[in-house]
């Protein structure tokens, strides 16, 4: 599969879950925000493969945070166990998934020019 399929169905996920989570439709968000991480997350490896340790910083970063994050939102909202305000943690979210986005299409950009 070409690299610029990853990228253009990143993008279409990102604005699939963009507008189901304006229009409160929790499914399609939950799974159009899966399909962005699993595109990005491919993605993002086939253009590391040579820089692994970049890879994993961008991964911890952009990945692994704001879904730890919304792990303990859940566990927040569900059984109180922290008992602080943690609707924050959605605007971590969206600040995060249009960097991972474009972090990968300036990666993308790079490796097209100097290729």
């Amino acid at each position: 599969m070409p690299l610029y399929v990853l990228l253009i169905t990143a993008f279409v996920f990102l604005l699939v879950s963009a507008a189901s989570y304006f229009f409160v439709k929790k499914k399609v968000f939950l799974f159009s925000v899966l399909l962005f991480y699993s595109c990005s997350v491919l993605l993002s490896h086939l253009l590391l493969l040579n820089h692994p340790v970049i890879f994993y910083i961008i991964i911890a970063l952009l990945v692994a945070f704001p879904i730890i994050c919304l792990i303990i939102f859940v566990f927040d909202v569900y059984r109180a166990l922290f008992c602080i305000d943690t609707s924050f943690v959605f605007v971590v979210v969206w600040l995060l998934m249009p960097a991972l986005f474009v972090v990968n299409l300036i990666i993308y950009v790079v490796n097209v020019i100097y290729a």
